[in-house]
């Protein structure tokens, strides 16, 4: 691994923290695509960590350089295609540098195909019908619910991942259904079953395919923090437009 004059040792262990960080910007630049300076510090990003591997003439490093120049013109898919073989990228050299216990990220189940997309949610009934019309009705895709589903006498776990493992994102539906209390300074939270399974699809699908629709006034668990949020007072309906473009960063529509 060389710097830009193809001379210099570069730890790979550095290198690997430098990839996930520019992977972090352009996580966020796809959540505002037309915020040209979040695409712009995610591809300068990448780069520069590209040419401590390879210098500055490698192919990879050519195309970044090229999607630099011409970002103004860049689609927005063009720009996920670049971002999406950035992650690939990272993911083999993580494996092949033998470095992927270094960092704490693990890594998502590709998804599967289709357009099932998971409704978790708590004792909202309305809203939770709401998502469900919103999702099947104006974005055509499939909203899957736990709801739903036939028992067929197994297990909640095992009828549970059967549903989830069918999905592409999941919406959660964080709402203010349980008071809990902490030496009084109450406060209220979504359901815990909500909770897990937001865990569960961040562990399998991975961060950027869950989002959290947080009604004003739920407290959020620290340990969830980084899941893309779209906040709502009383109706999801509110929050169209947001969702819209949550589904737009996934390519689900």
């Amino acid at each position: 691994m060389h710097d830009n004059s193809g001379t210099t040792s570069t730890s790979a262990t550095a290198i690997i923290l430098g990839l996930h960080k520019a992977e972090a910007f352009g996580t966020d630049s796809l959540k505002d695509f037309e915020k040209k300076g979040l695409c712009f510090r995610f591809l300068h990003s990448a780069r520069f960590q590209l040419v401590k591997l390879y210098g500055t003439n490698a192919p990879i490093v050519t195309k970044f350089s090229d999607a630099i120049k011409n970002l103004k013109y860049l689609t927005h898919d063009q720009y996920l295609s670049l971002f999406q073989q950035f992650q690939n990228f990272l993911k083999w050299f993580e494996f092949f540098s033998g470095q992927g216990a270094t960092t704490s990220k693990s890594y998502a189940s590709p998804p599967p195909v289709g357009k099932n997309v998971f409704i978790i949610h708590g004792r909202d009934e309305t809203n939770t019908l709401r998502l469900r019309l919103l999702l099947k009705d104006y974005f055509h895709l499939n909203p899957v619910l736990m709801m739903e589903r036939p028992g067929m006498s197994r297990a909640l776990l095992e009828k549970y991942e059967d549903a989830a493992s069918t999905c592409v994102m999941a919406f959660a539906l964080m709402t203010r259904d349980d008071l809990v209390g902490n030496h009084g300074a109450d406060y209220l939270q979504a359901r815990p079953n909500v909770i897990f399974e937001v865990g569960w699809f961040v562990g399998r699908l991975g961060i950027a395919r869950v989002c959290l629709l947080l009604q004003e006034g739920t407290t959020v668990h620290s340990d969830i923090d980084g899941i893309s949020r779209v906040h709502f007072r009383d109706n999801i309906e509110e929050r169209v437009i947001d969702i819209e473009r949550e589904l737009q960063v996934t390519g689900l529509i």
